[in-house]
């Protein structure tokens, strides 16, 4: 798979995998370590980590404009020090004022170094590479995620926290394996773009809340985190407990997360190797569809192979969703500012931060069927957004001033129509869809 890419993209996918199987070997045993550690109640651990997710969604615009201004190769391996510093600090936190301050450090360099290492990504391939690229990595998180968990188990048991400590090891081998390579190669892409000077942080919010195709894309993204986010974790969680009871739940959510992991792991590169640009729009309605079908599987699931067979076509449908929802970034960010693009679609967050706080009521207030139809009406909406942002317009450039009066103003019309056909002309957004 990797050997057809080029080898600063090889290292730095494996600088990937290392620094998730961090972040794998030690999340899943967090709110276990608050409590045991620093006493927190179940309650208060749910605001230290919901808190730091929260914070560090809002400081994904700046990530993103950092991304555009700095090396992208050192934020990455100043991210990886940073979170394995502060990894470290937590050991010794005193209170949960503090866990929390820390954790705000941690999750806002995992934004930091999740987005740059995208802007990367795109800096070092061409656009018909970008799929795989993104698939594969997306492949190697969830491999990250199938392997971590083992080992931190392992090393919990044998102190609790061993699996903070071999986080930050992790974090720090990233940095390494990372190398200069990358930044050599991705000089040298930059070098040959002639790129203006990069605007400031507040003319760079200006552009992306202009750029109506970022926005509808953004929401888009937004409402189909909101159904995939923590599904495992989240929802369906919340909806074993109440229906079958905690026994139950603890018996079925292995098959469920084993069947996620597999699926994920052997379909995400070969599904994107297929996908293609002109035809993002067609693969991210398929996955939404596969979202609606897998979500009334798990409506009517009674045994472990419906659940099973519900859970496979719902992560089939995040296979494809999930490298849609870069790619249509991708797509429409300019070279200069990709950075701030992947930080405002990194928003997406808060779709998946809302998802146990809506779906938590929904099944308090009323029967578990509306929960479901709710996450189904929020995936079609999904591509709904997704539809109005393949038939928006790109933003348009400024054109040149001219001198004022009747043949100024006639030479401002023809330069308008000039400018407003080649932008059309080489707008690639209006062949994702053949009927926009």
């Amino acid at each position: 798979m990797m050997s057809r890419f080029p080898v600063a993209v090889i290292r730095l996918l494996f600088s990937s995998f290392v620094f998730v199987m961090g972040r794998a070997v030690a999340l899943p045993f967090m709110a276990l370590y608050l409590n045991e550690h620093l006493g927190i109640n179940p309650q208060m651990i749910g605001w230290v980590l919901g808190g730091s997710i929260f914070c560090s969604t809002l400081f994904s615009l700046y990530a993103g404009y950092l991304a555009d201004r700095l090396s992208k190769n050192f934020l990455m391996k100043l991210a990886g020090i940073v979170v394995a510093v502060c990894t470290a600090s937590l050991t010794i936190a005193p209170n949960a004022f503090a866990a929390l301050l820390v954790l705000i450090c941690i999750e806002s360099a995992l934004t930091l170094r999740s987005i740059s290492l995208k802007a990367m990504l795109a800096d070092l391939l061409p656009p018909e590479q970008r799929p795989k690229a993104f698939s594969l990595n997306y492949m190697l998180i969830n491999v990250a995620f199938a392997l971590g968990p083992l080992l931190g188990a392992w090393l919990f048991a044998i102190k609790i926290s061993g699996p903070l400590w071999l986080a930050a090891s992790f974090s720090l081998l990233a940095s390494q394996v990372l190398g200069r390579q990358a930044m050599a190669a991705t000089t040298a892409t930059t070098a040959s773009e002639a790129k203006p000077n990069p605007a400031g942080f507040k003319a760079t919010m200006q552009v992306l809340r202009s750029d109506r195709r970022l926005i509808l894309f953004t929401m888009g993204s937004v409402l189909t985190s909101f159904v995939f986010g923590r599904f495992v974790s989240g929802y369906l969680s919340q909806y074993l407990i109440i229906g079958q009871g905690t026994q139950a739940t603890a018996q079925l959510l292995p098959f469920i997360l084993i069947t996620n992991a597999v699926t994920v792991v052997s379909l995400q590169y070969p599904v994107g190797k297929l996908m293609q640009q002109k035809n993002l729009f067609r693969w991210v309605s398929l996955g939404a569809m596969l979202y609606a079908v897998g979500l009334l599987g798990f409506m009517h699931a009674s045994s472990i192979v419906s659940w099973v067979l519900a859970t496979l076509v719902f992560t089939v449908g995040e296979v494809i969703v999930i490298p849609c929802e870069y790619m249509f970034i991708d797509m429409i960010a300019p070279a200069d500012k990709r950075g701030s693009y992947y930080g405002a679609q990194s928003l997406a967050m808060f779709g998946a931060a809302l998802n146990p706080v809506v779906c938590g009521y929904l099944l308090v207030h009323f029967h578990s069927d509306v929960m479901f139809w709710v996450l189904i009406s929020a995936s079609m909406l999904g591509v709904l957004m997704y539809f109005a942002g393949t038939r928006s317009k790109p933003v348009a450039k400024p054109l040149p001033e001219v001198e004022a009066g009747p043949e100024a103003c006639a030479q401002q019309a023809g330069l308008s129509a000039l400018a407003a056909s080649k932008h059309f002309g080489s707008n690639r957004v209006k062949n994702l869809f053949p009927l926009s």
